[in-house]
This record gives C-alpha cells, structure tokens and sequence, in this order.
C-alpha cells in the first residue's frame, strides 16, 4: 500500500485541521503517518489519539538557521529509512523543510496544501516581495499544490510564483454532522449560556483564533468597546489558543494592563465548539487575510450563525455578502462593530443569513469533498511516476488495504 507522511508546524494542526482526513485516507488503503513538532495534543508513544505514527521533529515557526538545519537532516533520515511514497506538506516552514528534505530523500510525490499565501492585500511592498519569493522556492520543490481557495490559483499563475499545470483548487471543508444545529437542543444552548455567565437577555457575540494581531484582534477590542457604548447588553467570547512566541501574539497580560480585554471572556481551546456556536448570536472573523477558506467560519455557517468577516481572500469564498453573512473592510474595528450591531438590531435579517448560510455550508463545506480530491491526485501522480521510472504499479481500489 503507499506510504504516506503529512507534515505540520504544530501538533495542533494534527488535532484540527488533519485529523479526519489522515482517516479517510487510513480507509482508502494508504499506510499513513505524520510528522510535526512536539506538543501536548500527540501521545507520549509517538502517535495521535486515533493511532496514527507521528515523527516530532521540532520545526520552528521563526527563522532559526541552526535549529532549521537539524530539523532538514532530521527529515531527510526518517524519509530515507521509512522510504515513503508521498509527503504532503503543510503551512509555510514545513512546507519548505518539508520538501525540501523530500526532495533530497528522492520521495517519488512531493505534494504541498496551500492553506492561504502569506502575502495579502494591503502588506507592504518589501514584505509582499519577500514572501512572494518565499511562496515561489517552496512550490518549486514539489510535484504540485493543491490550494484551499481559487484566489490564490489565479495568483499563482498571474503572478508566475507556480506554473499552471502545476497547481489546482482543493477546496476546504468540515465535519458536516457534528455541526449540525439539529443535534443541540434549546436546552442544551441554554444550560452552555447560563455555565458561561449569560444573563436571560444577554446577546452573545463571538471570535475564534489564535491569538495574533493578523487574526484581527486589535479590530474586535475596539469593536466591543463600541459595541458596548450602545448596547450594554452584549457578551463577548473568545475561543483560541495564546501563541506567546509567534511574532504578532497577543499577550493577554498586556491587553489586561491596557484595559483592552475588559469585555472580553478568554476561553481558550475548545471540544465543545458546536455547542458553543448553537449558543451565539453573531460570529465574527476580522482577519486580516492570510486565510486559505477559515474552518471557524464554515463551522459557524453550517450551525446556521449569522457570520461578519473582513472582506479578503478565503473569508469571500466562505460567506457570500448579504446572503449568509456580511463582509466588512479589513483592521475597520468601526464597519465591524456597525455590522455586528446590524445583526444584533435585526434579528429577521440575522435570522435570515443564518438559514442562508446552513443551506450554503451543505453545499459547498463537505469535507469527504476534498478528502476525495486528495486521493485523486495522489493516484494521478503516483500511476505519473510509476510510468515514468518505470517503478512499481501503484494499482489499488478505493477501501482497500
């Protein structure tokens, strides 16, 4: 069967974004296992919750010339001796060193997921053109990219960081099922308001994300503030995990001494999302724009919340404006705090564009959608190989082990 390595910065990663798909594609016959730094989320054994192998490797999010060497010999080893068929990488340093060591390990298929560039609309000219040149290195190590929004297809190709042929849309989903309004009861939404506080009357508005400046917020502080100027009656939520070394983190300390969280309820990461969701009445992301198509808001969607996101690339093709949510221009705490107010004056509408936006979500959020891309592609380029060097016949049916 192919052998199979995905490769992330943080074990998070794996938890959230990779999980069900490592299943699926465990169920479609591939031997797969993961690699990624240590963290609390992978076993103390070397393998996740659901038994999948994982290699830690400490992979920096920084730039670390001498840690990033020893993590590219150590790659280049475990590909080497485990003598994998395809690694499929993920985010910007896993996505270098990553192909890169399986470039030099001569791994067959080299593929990388594009989870958003790095560069975005209004970045500064010297920074866009470093991470253009980064964006470019990185695709030309593998095989080929698979992009989670059609934006970054056309900028890809309009702007030669990847040859045409060599790049095409995957799309991005969720677990439709465990999102799904129907399995929460008024009861259970109550119960989860009254635990977290709410008083009878109180709306409830939330964000999710880590805590950086790029996630916007800077913008959603602000925008409590002003909320709260004309409607006392306002919670907000905060679901996300602190990433105090990252350049951009928010220290919750500082926001504290600044007085900046003084609305503002921090509660960190979540198993509960789908109940926490049920329980809000406005769901925002003020991102900046580094965002492939952002789970946060497809989840919200297709537990039919009202959403208000920034107006970038990614956040466009998860909310569709006026119809299941609204987009606002992007580090606008202002525009952002007048749509939530919209929402939160207007229960028909925002009652509207949450129904709108579960119908949108079934159609267009499934996951098992892009999970069957993956396998598509990845048989597409093993048979390419196979015929090329005349290797072995990568001939398997669906399902089979």
């Amino acid at each position: 069967m192919p052998k199979v390595a995905h490769i992330m910065n943080l074990d998070i990663g794996l938890k959230i974004h990779l999980r069900n798909q490592l299943l699926y594609l465990k169920q479609q016959g591939y031997d797969v296992y993961a690699v990624c730094s240590p963290g609390s989320l992978v076993l103390q054994d070397g393998a996740t919750a659901d038994g999948i192998p994982v290699k830690l490797v400490e992979i920096t999010s920084a730039i670390t010339p001498f840690e990033d060497v020893r993590a590219l010999v150590e790659l280049v080893r475990y590909f080497r001796s485990s003598r994998f068929d395809i690694i499929h990488t993920h985010s910007m340093k896993a996505g270098l060193l990553g192909q890169l060591a399986a470039t030099l390990a001569r791994v067959p298929v080299i593929i990388h997921t594009l989870h958003g560039f790095y560069f975005y609309e209004g970045m500064g000219a010297i920074a866009r053109a470093s991470w253009k040149r980064l964006e470019k290195l990185k695709m030309a190590l593998g095989n080929y990219t698979l992009s989670q929004n059609h934006a970054d297809v056309v900028t890809a190709i309009k702007e030669r960081i990847c040859a045409p042929d060599r790049i095409s849309y995957l799309g991005n989903g969720i677990d439709l099922e465990a999102f799904n309004p129907s399995r929460i009861s008024r009861e259970q939404v109550r119960t989860k308001r009254q635990e977290l506080g709410v008083l009878e009357g109180e709306k409830v508005v939330a964000i999710a994300g880590r805590l950086l400046v790029e996630k916007g917020y800077l913008e959603f502080f602000e925008a409590t503030r002003l909320i709260r100027q004309r409607d006392k009656g306002v919670r907000f939520w905060a679901f996300g995990a602190s990433q105090p070394s990252r350049q951009g983190a928010i220290l919750l300390t500082d926001m504290r001494v600044r007085g900046l969280d003084q609305n503002v309820s921090f509660l960190g990461m979540r198993s509960d999302m789908p109940e926490l969701l049920a329980a809000v009445d406005v769901f925002i992301l003020p991102t900046h724009g580094r965002e492939g198509v952002p789970r946060v808001l497809m989840e919200a969607s297709a537990m039919g919340r009202p959403v208000v996101a920034t107006d970038v690339r990614g956040c466009r093709e998860a909310v569709i404006n006026g119809q299941t949510g609204l987009l606002v221009p992007a580090r606008n705490a202002t525009a952002l705090a007048e749509a939530v107010l919209t929402l939160l004056n207007h229960s028909d509408f925002a009652n509207r564009l949450g129904a709108a936006a579960r119908v949108h979500a079934l159609g267009h959020f499934d996951e098992r959608v892009y999970f069957e891309r993956i396998h598509a592609v990845y048989q597409q380029l093993l048979d390419r190989q196979s015929s090329r060097i005349g290797a072995k016949a990568y001939t398997w049916k669906a399902g089979s082990r």
